[in-house]
């Protein structure tokens, strides 16, 4: 990826529910290239043998994990980031700030140990053991570190366990990135999966407004996902903005979206200020998670209600 970005945050819909976790996912967003009969196919092809349902169950765990560490990452990056650079430049620091590699191997144990998600997705149960093989290590020697510095233990040894410490976490660290990310795109490409499962299901189904507002929010984010490029392809990026108005024209009127429609059209405001130089990308992201949140409280089941 060309430059850091923030992680967008993503939305499963469970049941009738649209819900929307409160944290970010990938940054790294990997779009698909699948399109109609070849997508539908292969929708088909990763679900057989488990429902949708199924699916939704078995990688709900493992969402929470990656929002719940990407969140921090993104929120502390101010903090993270500068004392990462110390430590790879030598500088003594008097504080420290270090993702939460403790609250990701809680998760991810948690999430291996579910018998709703063992073996569903057998990618992300490998992905995530090789995580859990260095969080093994990384993450005991974060929480030693910090208890370090917030005791001022570097004033009783001249910073000798910091030094010490630091040769040790930072081999860990590298190696711990990479795997992460790995398992972190991973994770976001079975979810779209997912998503586009759900929209098979819904098309099916006959429920035309849940489907639209799906398939809506499934565009919307490859529009975002496109902030992946160094070079944005501006003419697919306004045929994708087509494609999401004429959907979103199609959309009921109902008081659960009353803020949905000029959040996604301040989104779309700021990917084109962003295309054309003038919008800093995270501002755009921010816009994108502003339309997810609005309709966090939506029930899909209202969408086809007959009046």
């Amino acid at each position: 990826m060309y430059q850091p970005m923030r992680r967008a945050l993503s939305v499963l819909v469970v049941g009738g529910l649209l819900c929307a976790p409160a944290a970010l996912l990938s940054g790294c967003f990997g779009g698909s290239d699948m399109k109609g009969e070849d997508a539908a196919s292969a929708v088909t092809s990763i679900l057989a043998g488990n429902t949708t349902e199924d699916k939704i169950d078995a990688i709900s765990p493992y969402l929470d994990a990656t929002n719940n560490y990407n969140h921090v990452i993104v929120t502390f990056d101010f903090a993270i980031s500068p004392s990462l650079e110390k430590m790879r430049s030598g500088e003594r620091q008097t504080s420290i700030s270090l993702p939460h590699f403790a609250a990701l191997k809680k998760d991810l144990e948690e999430a291996r140990a579910n018998p709703k998600s063992a073996g569903v997705f057998q990618d992300i149960d490998a992905e995530a053991d090789e995580v859990l093989k260095i969080l093994n290590d990384l993450a005991p020697l974060a929480e030693k570190m910090e208890s370090y510095y917030s005791s001022k233990g570097y004033l009783t040894d001249d910073y000798a366990a910091a030094a010490q410490m630091t040769a040790q976490y930072l081999p860990l660290y590298d190696k711990f990135e990479p795997a992460y990310d790995k398992f972190d795109a991973v994770v976001t490409a079975r979810f779209k999966e997912v998503r586009l499962a759900q929209l098979e299901d819904m098309r099916k189904e006959g429920r035309t407004n849940a489907a639209n507002f799906l398939e809506l929010s499934i565009k919307t984010r490859d529009l975002a996902d496109m902030l992946d490029n160094e070079n944005i392809d501006k003419a697919a990026a306004e045929a994708k903005i087509t494609e999401i108005n004429e959907l979103a024209a199609k959309l009921p009127d109902i008081p659960a979206l009353a803020s949905y429609k000029p959040n996604l059209n301040r989104f779309i405001g700021s990917f084109r200020s962003y295309v054309a130089g003038t919008e800093d990308p995270n501002d755009v992201i921010d816009n994108f998670n502003s339309v997810v949140r609005s309709s966090q409280n939506l029930d899909l089941g209202e969408l086809d209600k007959k009046k």
